[in-house]
């Protein structure tokens, strides 16, 4: 949970009196950071300027709140529950009445209270209605939760043990598989598809105490080009060319997400393809090695489209027109999303100590495929700590 003068801060800067959460913690990384409480219950946050930070839920759900996160203040929902029942409320009706309660009990009567933008649209109406301001505040969310705690930092760092032991099994299918006709990789005597590769990674996760929260991408031969090609489940992966395995899960537990990518190739490997992974790979190492503390990302970016260009390729960053080469952002920061800050765009973003970084550079041509490489890496006062253990090149 974040520190209470970081988060008093922000709220300074955003121009909010308060802050509004609300739903199912295990479903909104905003308000799970915010209480440090999962949970598949109702609950409401608020927390105004000057105040402590306050939980609303039932008794029950307030009782476990106080055995199992930092939460320390609460309000009852209880009662309202007890009077839906007595009265033979509508679900309508009790949803009015509570937050009627919870802004004239926990909200000020003036001023602006931020809210996420995944905030029930029915909800947002009603404290409307009840003459509460409210602003969209996710950029405040974001930066709050940019920099880790060492805690979250070690959360990541199972997330990612997690995802290299996925790698390591999809990998060794990849590698005892039969060469078939038309270069056809053959699993267990048929076809190994994108569909039956993906089910080896989700059932690999399960087994390292991580999910799937988004769908993996593995994407064969030339329709990697497309960098965001999740894959067909019908697709057939073959030999001698590359395929690009993208897997991004989170743990269970601590919900925390790794986000690492490897190219494979099963076969042998053509002297044009070789010389993508290099590039590739030699600009992996180039990024990580000039990134400092509290430069820029944009800085980044342009150390990444200078090693390419020294290599012979082209970045959109420098040729935004082009159809080949590399073609998407550097980077990215992870954490409860697989997407946060920092951005590693061309925009002047700070990089500041403690975020997690996925830096994943690639080249992409239509004839070929493609090959990325994506590393996490923590940005410390001295630099870049990597924390993605495998091998870069897999050519099996």
């Amino acid at each position: 949970m974040i520190v209470l003068d970081e988060l008093e801060k922000l709220m300074a800067e955003f121009a909010v009196d308060a802050l509004f959460l609300e739903g199912l913690s295990i479903h909104k990384p905003n308000l799970y950071f915010v209480t440090g409480f999962l949970a598949v219950d109702k609950t409401y946050y608020t927390k105004s300027l000057g105040q402590p930070a306050v939980l609303a839920a039932t008794d029950m759900v307030c009782e476990r709140a106080r055995r199992l996160s930092p939460m320390r203040n609460f309000h009852s929902l209880s009662p309202l529950g007890r009077q839906a029942v007595t009265e033979r409320l509508s679900q309508g009706e009790l949803l009015r009445r509570t937050i009627a309660e919870l802004a004239d009990q926990l909200l000020p009567r003036n001023g602006v209270v931020g809210i996420a933008s995944d905030t029930d649209a029915q909800i947002v109406a009603l404290l409307q209605q009840r003459g509460v301001t409210t602003k969209p505040v996710d950029d405040l969310f974001l930066r709050a939760r940019e920099v880790k705690s060492p805690k979250e930092i070690r959360a990541i760092e199972r997330a990612s043990r997690s995802t290299e032991a996925t790698f390591e099994r999809v990998i060794d299918v990849i590698q005892n598989a039969t060469v078939g006709a038309n270069r056809t990789l053959m699993h267990d005597g048929v076809p190994l598809t994108v569909g039956r590769l993906k089910r080896v990674i989700d059932h690999a996760l399960v087994d390292n105490d991580s999910e799937n929260s988004q769908e993996s991408i593995v994407a064969g031969g030339v329709k990697g080009a497309d960098f965001h090609y999740l894959g067909q489940r019908l697709d057939k992966l073959q030999s001698e060319t590359p395929i690009i395995l993208d897997i991004y899960p989170r743990r269970i537990e601590e919900r925390y997400h790794a986000d690492i990518t490897r190219t494979v190739v099963r076969g042998r490997v053509s002297p044009r393809l070789l010389k993508m992974f290099e590039a590739v790979d030699a600009t992996l190492d180039t990024v990580l090695d000039s990134l400092s503390a509290y430069d820029t990302s944009a800085h980044l970016v342009d150390v990444m489209a200078d090693a390419f260009e020294r290599q012979g390729y082209r970045s959109f960053h420098r040729t935004p027109d082009i159809k080949e080469g590399m073609l998407h952002g550097l980077g990215h920061g992870i954490g409860l999303d697989v997407h946060e800050l920092p951005r590693l765009s061309l925009e002047p973003n700070p990089l500041r100590p403690g975020a997690v970084l996925a830096v994943e550079p690639g080249l992409y041509y239509r004839h070929i495929g493609g090959v990325r490489i994506e590393d996490n890496a923590i940005i410390t006062k001295k630099g870049a700590r990597r924390i993605t253990r495998l091998p870069r090149t897999y050519f099996l």
